[in-house]
């Protein structure tokens, strides 16, 4: 029993109480043991462990984000990839689409998104970046892995292991530089994290797959396509876009071409990812893997000979129209007006020309090289094969080496093919080699005695294996000085169909049927017969060959010459152009005016300014060929104004069009009327009144039928209107000739001016290269007349024992003026008889009595003596 209680004592289940307020007592805890040292000690580490490490963390992410704010400040923006539009190049083609020519620094075809085969796609993302589709544009795991490996390589040469996803090389190749530094792969991994986030991934495949630099000038994978098997992309099978898809990692170690081995070895490689990757089933693999490697390379654009000279041209306007860099990176589809097969025959006919031309007045240029090798007789064949291929070879020449000589025979090898082994022989004959005597003071020298004097053995010269020449197997050819230039086109729309600017553009660019400035001599007289026709003379109207003095501006006294040194006295205007007679030609600019003359050379655009002389008017005067020809087929037109055109149209890449030449509409063409031919509206001014220039290619119709252009014509058998020119001293010869459908010219010279030989003429000189072009250009051609214009008569009108048909205008009777220029009167208006067109005084020598005032010019006076005769200046034929 317990005691009593005492003060301050409490019952056992008496609780004590709480403060009003109080907060509750804690629950009832076991007392704890109190810790050691030991163990006080832990828990101190691991708190200051803990909170180091959490100040690491929070250092590493300040300094990592300095380092990212360092290396992200400066960096290149990505927008410009969601708009950029890369290099394609510019390609050029023939008027039956035949691509001519490429411009550009790169070879790159643009293909969208939508056009890329899956199977291609896939290839390049098996190769290069298997989780291109899920990753944020950097591969975390690739770049850890690659880390290491690094540290295992310092201090060796090896190559850093690339970690590099598709996006990062899209970075790489188009935002930043190609560097390999530590510096370089942390802005190219903070750029594609932005790339990632700003683009689709289609967006950045499709960039890749077309920027992508993949070997044998070939960016992107369509170039690629073409570059190595010859197809589009569609066509490709597993194992080609499997070898495509392997070259990115480097485009010249995995080339088939160069190192096939290694080519297969990669290519089967993307395979087993590909299957892998489950983009083609194993059977397809195993296919796939048995697949020869077969590279073709791409057969291109066989060159169109001569076409060098017009692509340039195109180019040069291309440039002024679209810009320099448009031009070269714009990737613009040009179609052009030139024609293939003509251009071909254009260029065979003007190298014939020439080449008959050297061998006829040139001379030998010596060898185009010397092989020094001890036995010539075995070991040439070999030799000769390294012997670059001169530029301007003809396609049927080839580079032959002298094995050995005697006084009458060279024997000559040659490698038939591109195999060295396919050798030929043959010999060149002492007379086959007379043509390239040397030259004496300007003239061929004396015939060879011997063929060592020419050939030495050892010597490399040009060849025709398919040419025997004299007794020989082949003859001896060479490139000549001389050149020509030749250009054809459409009167009716202006398009130029073939443009021959010399022998060789890969020789000289320097275009001579738009860039050579030459006197074109008497191929101007149709625009002075002209002028005469608009004044209301006739063709048959009589005027004088007779003497013509004109006092100069510096004082001297001008008196030109005929071709022949003789004066037939009255002769027909028809006549007088026919034969091309000076004397009787400046009679008649005397009397329309030299003035009305120079507006008419400079209204059909064959001069900008023709200064008021009496040597321009037939001749003495700089023009282009691009310019005659253009003035000629204003002609043709009768009288309304063409412009020349290279450039059908232009069309942007996404196939908007840029640029179309001007069309022709036809006025008359929905009226539903059968019985009217349609009415075509063509663009150009009228230049002169359509019956004047119809009287003035009736004349000329005469000058190939009868006169100076009989050369140019033979065996064309159908109406030709044409003019012969030929300027002094030889340096320059013309002519040019026109169908209602088609206009061609041709020059020929030497680039500097010299004497293309006596007798050398226009008609003589460029009429058989113009004949032998025709003959080509007009097989197939409709024989078309010129049309009569409405109201306009023909007539029989003769001269001696020459009848020919010559054009009247309403109200004209022939015979109505047979005495033009044999009396002082000026019963036309003229302007005065005896009275030059800048109002100086005329001079003339010539009696009309003396030649018996006969419209037969059947007395030909005494010419004065031969040194007042001036053929300086002007055209001789």
């Amino acid at each position: 029993m317990p005691g009593p209680l005492k003060a301050g004592d409490r019952l056992a289940n008496d609780k004590p109480r709480r403060a009003q307020g109080a907060a509750p007592p804690p629950p009832n805890r076991p007392r704890k043991k109190r810790p050691g040292l030991g163990r006080v000690a832990g828990g101190v580490l691991a708190r200051g462990l803990y909170r180091l490490a959490l100040l690491g963390v929070v250092g590493a992410l300040v300094v990592g984000g300095g380092l990212f704010l360092y290396f992200s400040s400066g960096l290149p923006s990505v927008a410009k990839l969601r708009h950029y539009e890369p290099p394609l190049e510019t390609r050029i083609y023939a008027d039956n689409f035949r691509l001519i020519a490429a411009l550009g620094t790169q070879h790159r075809i643009y293909v969208p998104y939508d056009r890329i085969p899956h199977l291609v796609a896939s290839a390049f993302i098996s190769a290069e970046d298997r989780n291109f589709w899920t990753e944020p544009g950097i591969d975390p795991l690739a770049i850890v892995r690659a880390g290491f490996v690094d540290m295992t390589r310092l201090g060796t040469h090896e190559r850093p292991l690339g970690a590099s996803t598709i996006t990062m090389q899209v970075v790489k190749n188009m935002l930043l530089d190609n560097r390999i530094d530590f510096t370089r792969k942390i802005k190219e991994a903070i750029l594609a994290l932005r790339v990632n986030r700003a683009m689709s991934k289609q967006r950045i495949l499709t960039l890749y797959l077309n920027e992508i630099y993949l070997g044998q000038n070939s960016w992107g994978v369509a170039a690629a396509a073409e570059a190595y098997f010859d197809k589009p992309l569609s066509q490709l099978s597993i194992a080609e876009a499997a070898m495509l898809g392997g070259l990115p990692k480097a485009p010249t170690n995995y080339n088939p071409f160069l190192h096939p081995n290694r080519a297969l070895r990669r290519r089967n490689w993307v395979i087993g990812r590909m299957r892998d990757d489950g983009v083609i089933t194993s059977a397809e693999a195993r296919t796939a893997l048995a697949s020869p490697l077969l590279p073709k390379a791409a057969a291109g654009s066989r060159p169109v000979p001569g076409a060098g000279y017009f692509i340039n041209a195109v180019e040069a306007q291309l440039v002024q129209m679209f810009g320099q860099k448009t031009t070269m990176e714009g990737g613009l589809i040009v179609r052009t007006s030139l024609n293939p097969k003509l251009q071909t025959a254009a260029m065979d006919a003007m190298r014939d020309r020439l080449e008959a031309y050297d061998h006829e007045f040139g001379y030998y240029h010596g060898p185009v090289g010397h092989l020094d090798i001890t036995d010539l007789s075995t070991g040439w064949a070999k030799a000769l094969a390294k012997q670059p291929t001169p530029p301007g070879l003809r396609r049927r020449w080839r580079l032959g080496v002298v094995i050995a000589t005697t006084p009458a025979l060279a024997h000559i090898g040659w490698i038939q093919g591109d195999n060295a082994s396919a050798t030929r022989t043959g010999t060149l004959t002492l007379g086959a080699l007379q043509w390239g005597r040397p030259e004496i003071h300007g003239a061929p020298g004396p015939l060879l005695r011997s063929v060592d004097q020419m050939l030495k053995p050892g010597d490399v010269i040009m060849i025709d294996p398919h040419k025997p020449a004299k007794g020989g197997t082949v003859s001896l050819e060479q490139i000549p000085h001389v050149e020509g230039s030749m250009l054809s086109l459409n009167p009716e729309t202006g398009r130029v169909s073939i443009m021959v600017g010399g022998w060789s553009n890969r020789m000289s660019p320097y275009n001579r049927a738009t860039q050579a400035h030459r006197q074109p001599g008497s191929s101007v007289k149709p625009f002075d017969y002209l002028t005469a026709m608009q004044a209301g003379i006739q063709p048959d109207a009589t005027i004088l060959d007779a003497p013509f003095t004109q006092r100069m501006a510096d004082g001297q006294l001008y008196r030109p010459g005929d071709y022949e040194d003789n004066f037939l006295g009255p002769v027909p205007v028809f006549y007088a152009i026919e034969q091309s007679l000076n004397l009787a030609t400046l009679h008649l600019v005397r009397r329309v005016g030299l003035a009305n003359v120079a507006a008419n050379f400079e209204k059909f655009r064959i001069v900008h300014h023709m200064p008021l002389i009496y040597p321009a008017a037939i001749g003495a005067l700089d023009t282009t060929l691009w310019r005659m020809v253009r003035g000629y087929a204003a002609l043709d037109e009768y009288g309304r104004q063409v412009e020349p055109s290279l450039i059908d149209s232009v069309t942007a890449p996404d196939g908007h069009i840029l640029y179309q030449a001007p069309d022709q509409s036809c006025a008359n063409c929905m009226d539903g009327s059968a019985d009217q031919p349609p009415v075509l509206n063509r663009p150009g001014a009228q230049l002169a009144d359509p019956d004047s220039v119809y009287q003035v290619i009736m004349m000329m119709r005469n000058v190939t039928e009868y006169g100076t252009g009989v050369p140019a014509v033979v065996g064309l058998h159908r109406p030709i209107a044409g003019k012969t020119g030929t300027t002094n001293n030889f340096n320059d010869a013309w002519f040019i000739g026109f169908i209602p459908q088609m206009v061609t010219g041709c020059w020929i010279g030497y680039d500097t001016p010299r004497d293309l030989g006596n007798n050398q003429t226009g008609g003589n000189v460029c009429g058989p290269a113009w004949n032998q072009y025709m003959k080509v250009a007009l097989k197939g051609q409709p024989v078309i007349d010129f049309p009569t214009p409405k109201g306009m008569t023909l007539a029989r009108v003769s001269f001696g024992n020459q009848t020919v048909t010559e054009a009247f205008k309403p109200g004209q009777v022939p015979g109505a003026q047979s005495n033009l220029g044999l009396v002082a009167d000026n019963p036309l208006g003229l302007g005065g008889a005896l009275t030059n067109a800048d109002g100086q005084n005329a001079q003339h020598d010539f009696n009309p009595a003396s030649a018996g005032g006969s419209s037969t010019g059947s007395t030909t006076p005494s010419p004065p003596p031969a040194q007042s005769v001036d053929k300086s200046l002007g055209g001789l034929y």
